[in-house]
């Protein structure tokens, strides 16, 4: 075998293994995929691994993760007893194995090799080579009576999260978030100018929100006209919370409460508002720093806890997209459904304590905008309904059915708003909730 071979062999067995490397943590540690991914390529082990084989190894990685439920089936097919709970790394192998096989149409000689030398080099489980030699052996000659495009697209989500979905949700909406999983999200784009040809410059769909929608678009800072900060990274349903209000906040005073990493701020700013961007995080507000000063937008930034944070004054408004369990976003962050703990309990208290500071840093007759993208009740409608209970100076303002049609149907009686998943937008969308608040 010559030199360029082996090393070839060599790259791929180290992209493979980074994914299991990245998966367990994500799976035994409660670390998400971007954290997991940084951790492990700051390691003399990774440092040397080429882009390419750092991409294909991400590409591993998002696929199994959007995949998991219906690989899961698979190897259940083909083993009578798991083996996650006696040695978690050989089911995370045998997983990225099977993804690559019937997914990413890897050979699959190369794909039993590795994953044999990944089995022999892990202390704990060597003796399993030969399990995971024949199961993926069978899998391999049988692969062709695996059809990816007839699986129920309802068997990616976990039970935990299916179950709590079938308490709030109708099937066809629980479906359509569980295909939301299949492809990877488009890039969606908020701009400065709506009406210019952009879209057809960066050979992108203009959504009827203004949202331009890019599907292949590599690596972001090169994409034209980033570094003139006339666009920014925006998911089209997270456009939406100021789009409902942006006729109205020209001259006015608003506090962004958790502002990180910046694309409400912008909108609020586009739209004329005076902003005050807050968060507890210093690693994120330098992000929110860089992202307003290549858009050419200013802000008074203040690094603080909102939820305790007294103004010397009062404002006329205040946004609160909160922190979050995120499930509404799975199909930009996978990892979600395959963590150990869903932390609702901490966020919930946390989304508490910024609603109630929100009114109070609020002037009478001042709006205050409040979203999540959590699909999860008690983060949106519960929590608004607790708030309403508890103050006699706060009511629901009345959002007004046609300012953004493709969501009129997700206006609820209530007076909220909750986006499901892939419904508003060919492609998909993120889930949303959102309520504006007038204090009285």
């Amino acid at each position: 075998m010559n030199n360029d071979l082996k090393k070839k062999e060599y790259l791929g067995y180290k992209a493979r293994d980074l994914a299991v490397d990245v998966l367990m943590n994500i799976t035994q540690k409660n670390i998400n995929t971007d954290q997991s991914f940084e951790f492990y390529l700051s390691k003399d082990k990774y440092k040397s691994l080429p882009k390419e084989d750092l991409a294909f190894s991400k590409n591993i990685i998002m696929t199994t993760l959007r995949y998991w439920g219906f690989i899961e089936k698979i190897l259940d097919k083909y083993l009578s007893n798991s083996v996650q709970e006696h040695s978690p790394r050989i089911h995370i192998i045998l997983l990225i194995s099977i993804t690559q096989i019937i997914a990413l149409s890897s050979p699959p000689y190369a794909v039993v090799n590795i994953a044999i030398n990944l089995t022999k080099r892990d202390r704990k489980s060597y003796k399993l080579q030969g399990l995971v030699n024949a199961v993926l052996r069978k899998i391999s000659r049988e692969k062709e009576d695996t059809n990816l495009k007839e699986f129920d697209a309802n068997i990616l989500l976990p039970d935990w999260l299916r179950n709590r979905w079938n308490i709030q949700y109708k099937p066809n909406e629980i479906l359509s978030s569980a295909q939301s999983l299949l492809t990877p999200p488009p890039l969606d784009i908020s701009v400065k100018y709506p009406e210019s040809k952009l879209a057809s410059e960066l050979n992108g769909t203009t959504l009827n929100t203004g949202t331009i929608r890019l599907f292949d678009y590599g690596f972001i800072p090169d994409i034209k006209y980033y570094s003139d900060g006339i666009w920014w990274v925006q998911d089209v349903a997270a456009s939406i919370p100021v789009k409902l209000i942006e006729d109205e906040i020209k001259g006015m005073n608003f506090v962004d409460f958790c502002a990180a990493p910046g694309g409400k701020t912008a909108n609020l700013i586009h739209g004329g508002a005076l902003v005050t961007a807050i968060d507890s995080s210093k690693a994120r507000i330098k992000v929110l720093e860089q992202n307003l000063k290549r858009l050419k937008y200013k802000a008074e930034i203040l690094h603080t806890d909102a939820s305790v944070w007294v103004p010397e004054k009062l404002y006329d408004g205040v946004l609160i997209d909160a922190p979050c369990s995120s499930t509404g976003v799975i199909r930009r962050n996978p990892d979600i459904l395959r963590r150990k703990d869903f932390n609702l309990d901490y966020f919930v208290s946390i989304q508490e304590k910024l609603l109630k500071n929100g009114l109070n840093v609020l002037k009478k007759d001042g709006i205050l905008v409040y979203c999540t993208c959590s699909m999860e009740r008690e983060e949106g409608e519960d929590q608004i309904e607790k708030i309403l209970s508890e103050r006699t100076d706060v009511k629901i303002k009345k959002i007004d059915k046609d300012k953004i049609s493709i969501i009129k149907k997700y206006i609820k009686p209530e007076g909220y708003v909750r986006i499901i998943p892939n419904t508003i937008a060919d492609s998909g969308n993120d889930g949303f909730f959102i309520s504006i608040l007038q204090k009285t």
